[in-house]
């Protein structure tokens, strides 16, 4: 007999336009398939860029990966399409509201800032972006089985593994490696000069550091749940994170960490890791002191902080202007110049506050919506992790899935990594699994 999803709860999936049938599981197993191959892609993440256009402070470009992730959405569409069933939880149901208060709050800025047809196109053009990121996770909630969680979590593992392992080759041998792929790039308005430090294929240590952190904490997780986890995987991952002298995304692993601790208590195995750690940080410590002064990074008086501080400041003044819907989604730019401020590089085109950024961009009104989403991928989670029934890998994908919440958020203080396609498109397949285990029918009916 074909079985329906369970629904209880106040953030309670939302029913299936049909029964699931029996005869899905051939095509479930080749989008799952899919799903894992869409890893490969992603890791040329910056190296493989198409030109599209200029919007005179940056070029905006079509990534390799902004393919490969649009035929994994369209196939995925038709897999649902041809078997009538499509899925929408509470996740995806308070992201695409999300999505529609960046689209009207980005409506109401054009006769509000006089913003051209060409700026609309733009905002527009990246909310589009977003929404098909989001897709995956519809995707993947919809084609995917539980059976298939251990096998997706392995693929993603795998390739951050070998972007960790490629990162290390190229800060020891590669320095300045974003300037050896686009010699003609510029600092500032295109790749920033990094020297040593670990950028690997995003060419940017920060967003590195975020994919990194993805590894870590997952793999930390797992071990506190119980499973078996490598521990070369987590020296490689630990090694990679520490070479891109990140500070962002080093506290937002002990953000994550401290997460961890909360959800799954203190293990003998968790204890052993830790204590590990900290003996190998402090035979490093002297040269990891240096690494870090070569680079600035024992200070916060460095420019890139500073420009933190002021484009929060710019932030603030703006939103007691716009508080309720916001500015609009990907407008920053435009409407920054509106105030009187310079439009000079690429980063004044977002502001790094993650919650923040998404508060000017779409008021009190989006931020609800998105603090909601996240509180939905929270439950999800914890209904996992806490029920025994489940096996010690699936609950410590789960606890990893949470964990990564305060980490991601913490991070996008920093840099803009809340909205990075390649941290969206990994975190929506994450954050997507323990729907899966979840809604396993075979748990769920014991």
């Amino acid at each position: 007999m074909p079985s329906w999803p369970e629904r209880s709860g106040p953030l309670a999936t939302l029913p299936t336009l049909v029964p699931v049938a029996p005869a899905e599981r051939r095509l479930e197993v080749r989008v799952a398939t899919l799903l894992k191959l869409a890893f490969g892609p992603l890791l040329l993440a910056n190296l493989g860029r198409i030109p599209v256009f200029s919007t005179g402070g940056r070029d905006v470009d079509l990534l390799a990966n902004d393919i490969s992730v649009m035929a994994l959405v369209l196939l995925g569409g038709v897999a649902m399409l041809v078997h009538r069933r499509l899925r929408i939880d509470a996740v995806a149901g308070f992201a695409l509201l999300f999505a529609g208060v960046g689209a009207i709050s980005a409506l109401l800025a054009i006769p509000r800032f006089g913003l051209t047809s060409f700026a609309a196109m733009v905002s527009m053009g990246y909310l589009a972006r977003w929404m098909v990121y989001l897709a995956i996770y519809v995707v993947v909630i919809n084609t995917v089985r539980a059976s298939d969680v251990e096998g997706m979590w392995r693929a993603m593992e795998t390739a951050i593994l070998l972007f960790a392992a490629f990162g290390i080759f190229q800060s020891a041998f590669l320095p300045g490696f974003a300037q050896m792929v686009y010699p003609d790039s510029r600092p500032y308005l295109d790749w920033d000069r990094q020297g040593h430090r670990l950028v690997s294929s995003f060419l940017d240590p920060n967003f590195a550091g975020a994919f990194i952190d993805i590894g870590l904490i997952v793999g930390l997780s797992r071990l506190a749940a119980g499973a078996r986890v490598a521990s070369w995987k987590l020296i490689l991952l630990g090694v990679a994170l520490v070479l891109t002298a990140s500070r962002g995304s080093v506290l937002a692993f002990l953000v994550g960490g401290t997460a961890i601790l909360i959800a799954s208590g203190v293990s003998k195995r968790l204890l052993r890791a830790i204590g590990a750690s900290a003996v190998l940080v402090a035979l490093a410590l002297p040269a990891l002191i240096d690494w870090a002064r070569s680079h600035n990074k024992l200070t916060i008086s460095d420019p890139s902080a500073l420009q933190r501080v002021i484009a929060w400041a710019h932030g603030w003044q703006v939103l007691q202007d716009h508080w309720v819907l916001g500015i609009g989604f990907n407008t920053w730019g435009y409407v920054a110049e509106r105030y009187g401020w310079t439009r000079s590089f690429t980063a004044t085109y977002a502001i790094d506050g993650g919650l923040f950024f998404v508060l000017v961009m779409t008021g009190i009104v989006g931020l609800a919506f998105y603090i909601a989403m996240l509180t939905a991928i929270g439950f999800n989670a914890r209904r996992v992790w806490r029920d025994r029934r489940f096996e010690a890998g699936a609950r410590g994908i789960a606890i990893g899935a949470a964990a990564m919440i305060p980490t991601i958020v913490v991070h996008s203080l920093f840099t803009n990594s809340l909205l990075h396609p390649f941290l969206m498109e990994t975190l929506w397949i994450l954050w997507a699994l323990p729907f899966l285990v979840r809604t396993d029918a075979r748990v769920a009916n014991a």
